[in-house]
C-alpha cells in the first residue's frame, strides 16, 4: 500500500484525476485494497486512447480514513511513552 498517495489523495480536492503512470498504479493498488474509491476508463474509452491511462479518484473511503489513522511518525511513540526524540537527529 502507497501510505504518503493514499494521505495526498485524503488531503486532495475530489474528485481527482491523475494519468502519470506510477500515480496510476498506487491508485489501483489502493482501490484493489479497498482504500479509495476510483474509476478507470471502459475498455471503448481507452481504444480512444491508446497510450493514455488514467484514473479517477472520487473518495477515500472508511478503511483508507482507518488505515490513514494507524499511520505512526517517527518519534510518535517515543511521545507515547513520554520521552521525547528529535525528529531530525
Amino acid at each position: 500500500m502507497s501510505t504518503e498517495m493514499l494521505k495526498q489523495i485524503a488531503a486532495s480536492r475530489l474528485p481527482l484525476v491523475m494519468s502519470a503512470t506510477k500515480d496510476v498504479d498506487a491508485v489501483l493498488k489502493l482501490r484493489d485494497a479497498g482504500l479509495v474509491l476510483a474509476l478507470v476508463p471502459s475498455a471503448a474509452d481507452t481504444a480512444k486512447m491508446p497510450g493514455l491511462r488514467v484514473v479517477q479518484v472520487l473518495a477515500v473511503t472508511q478503511k483508507g480514513f482507518e488505515a490513514l489513522q494507524q499511520v505512526r511518525y517517527p518519534g510518535e511513540r517515543a511521545r507515547e511513552k513520554g520521552r521525547e526524540i528529535p525528529a531530525f537527529f
